[in-house]
Formats: C-alpha cells, structure tokens, sequence
C-alpha cells in the first residue's frame, strides 16, 4: 500500500496542566499556570488576543512575568499587585513544531475590589 510503518509515532505536545479562571482581589499576585508534555513549539502568553512575547520579562507589562522552565514543560504566568486592567483573557499558546499541531487554553482574569473599597463606594451613610 506504499505506506511506511514507523516503529513509534512521535508524541504530540499536550497540556499537563492548563490555566483555570481567577477572580483576584485588586493588589493580589496570580499565577495563570500552564504545562506542557513533550513540548516541541515555542510558548507564550496573549492578553485579550494580544502577544506578550516568549521571554522571562513582559515589556510593557511590568508587573507580569513569565516563569518559564523549558526541560520541565513550565510556563507560568505571574501578575503582581493586579489591577482593574489586568481584568482579560488569557491564553497560553504552544506554537507548531515538527509533527506538533499548535493548542491553545485560555483563562479569564476577573479583579474585584478590595473588601476597603468595596465598603467605601457602597456604604454611603
């Protein structure tokens, strides 16, 4: 049939762990977590369909930092002191490699007021 029989197919990159939605108290740190197995393409994170890039340091983005471990599969993203405009969809993206298909999983960051602000816009006696 001219089809050649591989001892073993290649694996493909899936998810090991994909980002879950947060809700965050504005001025808390938030880890949006992504791991990858037998990663082959690069790997990075968008922000409303926006790309932040593939290194540690997110320009523009201060307080966002990528915590990557590539042998291990792990790319973490990290936002501190989060604030109303951190509030987006997140997606973690693994590009296309050699036999790869690119996959993507996605998150939503909600910020909410502190318990302070809250009672201060509210509680108007």
């Amino acid at each position: 049939c001219g089809r050649y029989a591989t001892s073993a197919e290649p694996s493909q990159q899936v998810f090991r762990i994909t980002p879950n939605d947060i809700e965050a108290v504005q001025g808390d740190e938030v880890v949006l977590r992504c791991e990858i197995e037998h990663l082959a393409g690069r790997v990075q994170w968008t922000k409303d369909g926006f790309a932040l890039g593939f290194s540690n340091e997110i320009v523009g983005y201060p307080r966002f930092s990528l915590n990557q471990n590539h042998s291990d599969g792990v790319y973490n993203l990290r936002i501190t002191n989060t604030s109303y405009d951190d509030a987006a969809l997140y997606q973690c993206q693994v590009g296309p490699a050699k036999h790869n298909h690119p996959i993507r999983a996605q998150a939503k960051l909600t910020v909410v007021a502190t318990p302070k602000e809250f009672h201060g816009k509210y509680n108007r006696n």
